[in-house]
């Protein structure tokens, strides 16, 4: 059984983020990174083939590491991206670049292991430590274990209504989802978020030239970003329920925009207080958000590209892309196709809709109370992992410890990034994946 001080389960962004800060802050520490076996770094983000899909983010702002905020953007410009730092670098460069961060860790003398394989349990040792139990048998010793698990896979918007068709994919990352169509044939997605935008220009660039009908209770698409800076905001009053902060942030909005500014740098300068305007409110304030606010903050929270933001306009202006706000309330094959039956959002009376593919873009799951993955079901059976009342992630406590079912700190095991959004809320973008990574790296550091 090999022994470390620290193991790292999952080799993702969120992975690769702790394991460099890791290796930053505590060099002699003794690590480990347990890898699925996929493209280690990439993950669902930074796997894609497509060079269209875009980083959300300017490359100044997506260094992997805190203490060296331009690393990223030398990185770019090493390879002849000149300018790096306002540009949106295509996700799967930003794959590599986390690779080559995995790698330089892994490289460096005092060496953090690379152990392929899958967790599927963890144990308490005789000396207090953790024995992470793995697929096919082996186990490894730990002093201290990270669950940086990264986005779980898409939940099913249909489930409840028993949907079942060989053209109704679940899953927009599956292996073929934009491709083995009728380029002319038409095509609907369930959401008009990112992941929406994302099969839109996939299709596309897999020469698919039919109609592409995306669906969402309200029908809001992502925003474009905009060269601006982030504008420095008074603190809001504390605490300040949900209505309170919208009207707050309204204020924010006209004053700056008086001034000449564009609403985006109030957004971006919301940042600062956003975990204490999230901490002051209670779970029916949190679930009062989530209800109602939740579709309007994410589309101007978390924008596009300029270069992407165009592309969609022009699939609309040309209507290519047809954005509905309604409900679906079934499916079912018909010919070789689907047959979507759906009422616009307002109206009582059903329509119908017929497609040859339909594909769930709502997003990544967050409720831990429903996953079925192995090493999750494991945690939450033993009382180490308590799921959120609201279902966005794990209860933790400030230093990232998962809290168990009776709400104390479980000694030595952490996790960070979208298992952490019930006390962040904003916690699944890199800017805040590597704030997590440092802070955590350092406490690990001290204690370990």
């Amino acid at each position: 059984m090999e022994s470390f001080d620290i193991a790292i389960i999952g080799a993702g962004a969120s992975g690769v983020l702790t394991a460099a800060h890791l290796h930053a802050a505590a060099p002699g520490k003794r690590a480990a990174i347990l890898d699925a076996g996929a493209r280690a770094a990439r993950g669902l983000a930074y796997g894609t083939p497509y060079g269209a899909h875009l980083l959300n983010v300017p490359a100044a702002r997506m260094s992997a590491l805190a203490h060296d905020p331009d690393h990223f953007k030398r990185w770019l410009e090493a390879r002849g991206m000149e300018n790096a730092g306002p540009r949106f670098a295509p996700r799967t460069v930003y794959g590599e670049y986390l690779a080559d961060v995995l790698g330089e860790a892994c490289d460096a003398p005092s060496g953090l292991a690379r152990v392929i394989g899958t967790s599927v349990g963890l144990a308490r040792g005789e000396d207090g430590g953790w024995r992470v139990h793995l697929h096919d048998g082996r186990i490894l010793a730990a002093r201290a274990v990270v669950l940086a698990l990264g986005n779980l896979a898409p939940a099913d918007p249909l489930k409840s209504s028993g949907a079942e068709s060989d053209n109704y994919l679940r899953d927009p990352w599956a292996p073929g989802a934009a491709q083995g169509l009728d380029p002319e044939a038409a095509v609907l997605i369930i959401g008009t978020g990112l992941t929406m935008v994302d099969l839109a220009l996939a299709l596309r660039v897999e020469g698919h030239r039919g109609p592409i009908h995306a669906l969402s209770r309200r029908g809001l698409l992502p925003q474009a970003h905009v060269p601006h800076a982030p504008r420095a905001l008074p603190a809001p009053p504390d605490p300040i329920p949900p209505r309170a902060m919208l009207r707050w942030v309204r204020e924010q909005v006209a004053q700056a925009m008086g001034e000449g500014a564009d609403w985006r740098t109030v957004i971006d300068g919301i940042r600062p207080h956003t975990r204490r305007i999230w901490g002051g409110w209670t779970v029916a304030q949190k679930g009062s958000f989530l209800r109602h606010a939740r579709a309007f903050w994410d589309v101007h929270r978390h924008r596009t590209a300029p270069e992407v933001a165009a592309e969609v306009q022009s699939l609309l202006a040309s209507g290519g892309l047809q954005v509905h706000a309604g409900r679906i309330h079934g499916l079912r094959d018909a010919g070789d196709g689907v047959e979507v039956r759906w009422s616009p959002r307002g109206e009582a009376g059903e329509r119908t809709l017929q497609v040859a593919r339909v594909i769930n873009c709502t997003g990544p799951s967050s409720d831990y109370k429903a996953v079925d993955q192995p090493l999750v079901a494991h945690l939450r059976r033993a009382g180490w992992l308590t799921p959120d009342p609201l279902r966005l992630g794990v209860e933790t406590d400030g230093d990232g410890r998962l809290l168990d079912t009776t709400g104390s700190p479980v000694a030595g095991l952490y996790t960070l990034g979208p298992l952490r959004r019930p006390t962040f809320w904003e916690s699944t973008a890199i800017p805040e994946i590597r704030e997590q990574s440092q802070a955590l790296a350092a406490r690990l550091a001290a204690e370990v």
